[in-house]
């Protein structure tokens, strides 16, 4: 049996490239060729193109000439016959890696009260299951996921599993991980499992009424505001101080008589009220709403509502409903409504869902293969790279669909790139040509070409997509 040793490390770097890093400390002239054993059994031989002295290491750039199987473990051998696993590396920010594994077909939890399917995207991952937790009696009970085509995994569990907790628990560069569905829809609180809920039960009695025809953008007068701070005020008049539902509360007054809340919005004059981040964010505990103050631009779930404005945080249903009600009501009193949408980073990123899950993909990087910093907050998401690009747009068409948003500004929108806001666009206009599309067109550093950036000096190339 051969000793295995963590002397040297092995990337995946490109397709069909694997960087091999010897520290000095170890005896080099025993290390050449180096061997990849596939999973197979089958050994392949490593044609060192590149050596490169780094002072306390030495760096081989090795090219293989077989498909590399994702999905698996390889080793790499050296002449003394040590090993060490082949880590997926900066493979996953090449473009062949997107060719090979972007996906188009369904993602996330399909419920049935007879069944809930399972789908993720880890194609990095060598083993997933999902980490699911009964609603009833707290049961953990872990189910392994089958490889698909593209990276996707997936699995239908029989039985009803409204409400249970989920999580998954991917194995990746032989190291285990849980994270939350990054299209998870409905979270508990504080955002720390997905949950899965009935849609159907969401729904809200009345259909959506008409809205007071806004024949162009440019016709819009937008009035922003926190769903905190805008009833919050002990004189606010609202029962639901700082929650979604006091968006709802009609004919609230203040000291005097002072019209306040929703009366006070229909006064202005305003088409659209745009709504500060909403999607399930950081920084305030969901248990303790009122011990910590944030304005929602720290992303954590994009895909399912911040539960520190709902009634009840830790039951997923409110803040879905609750939300929902307040969307409606300022939409039955004449009001378009905006989403603020933070797509441009996350709160955390290696604790970020989309950095569990494929690691190195979802975040751009700098010549130096440190993470980017052009959003200021550690982090700059890739949305340039097609199944980032995907997420955010399966999420705007998400909102859009489900909660009849009226329009989306786009939180530091330059920092995008131009593809994407056109995808944004186009897929907005096949739900609703009204809908509006603007954000922050600042050129931001990013480590992204100028041309590429949806910045305002770009705007002639974002037709229908406005700036402020």
């Amino acid at each position: 049996m051969l000793h295995i040793s963590r002397t040297f490390a092995a990337y995946l770097d490109e397709i069909d490239q694997i960087t091999v890093i010897v520290p000095k400390a170890r005896c080099l002239d025993n290390m050449e060729p180096f061997v990849m054993t596939a999973p197979s059994g089958e050994d392949i031989p490593l044609v060192v193109q590149q050596k490169e002295d780094l002072g306390d290491a030495v760096k081989y750039v090795c090219r293989f000439s077989v498909p590399f199987q994702f999905g698996e473990t390889h080793w790499i051998r050296t002449r003394s016959g040590e090993e060490s696993d082949v880590q997926i590396g900066a493979v996953v920010r090449t473009a062949a890696f997107d060719d090979q594994f972007f996906y188009d077909g369904k993602l996330g939890v399909e419920y049935a009260k007879e069944q809930t399917i399972f789908r993720v995207w880890a194609p990095t991952a060598t083993a997933v299951s999902v980490k699911l937790v009964h609603p009833d009696h707290g049961d953990v009970r872990y189910v392994p996921l089958v490889r698909g085509e593209r990276g996707v995994w997936s699995v239908a569990v029989s039985g009803d599993w409204e409400r249970a907790r989920y999580m998954y628990v991917a194995c990746i560069n032989r190291v285990w991980r849980e994270a939350v569905d990054p299209y998870a829809t409905a979270v508990s609180v504080n955002g720390e499992y997905g949950v899965i809920v009935d849609w159907e039960k969401t729904k809200l009695a009345k259909p959506a009424p008409p809205l007071p025809p806004c024949p162009s953008p440019t016709d819009a007068v937008i009035y922003e505001l926190s769903i905190r701070d805008f009833t919050s005020h002990p004189d606010s008049g609202a029962v639901w101080k700082g929650k979604y539902l006091g968006l709802t509360e009609e004919h609230t007054r203040g000291p005097n008589g002072t019209v306040t809340g929703l009366s006070y919005l229909k006064e202005l004059g305003v088409t659209h009220v745009q709504l500060m981040p909403f999607a399930d964010f950081a920084g305030v505990d969901e248990r303790d709403p009122q011990a910590a103050y944030n304005w929602g631009y720290n992303p954590l779930h994009l895909y399912a509502p911040e539960g520190s404005y709902a009634t009840d945080p830790h039951d997923p249903y409110a803040r879905i409903v609750e939300l929902k009600q307040a969307i409606r009501a300022l939409q039955e009193n004449g009001l378009r409504v905006v989403m603020d949408a933070v797509y441009n980073h996350v709160y955390d990123r290696e604790q970020s869902p989309l950095e569990k899950l494929v690691p190195g993909y979802y975040f751009r990087y700098d010549a130096y293969g440190r993470p980017a910093n052009g959003t200021g907050v550690g982090n700059d998401i890739a949305s340039e790279r097609r199944m980032a690009r995907r997420w955010i747009v399966d999420s705007v068409v998400f909102w859009a669909k489900e909660y009849g948003i009226n329009g989306f500004r786009f939180d530091l929108m330059g920092v995008h790139d131009i593809e994407t806001m056109k995808s944004v666009r186009d897929a907005l206009d096949a739900i609703d040509p009204s809908i509006l599309v603007y954000g922050e067109g600042w050129d931001l550093p990013t480590p992204l070409a100028p041309e590429q950036k949806a910045t305002m000096a770009n705007a002639k190339r974002l037709p229908r997509l406005a700036y402020f």
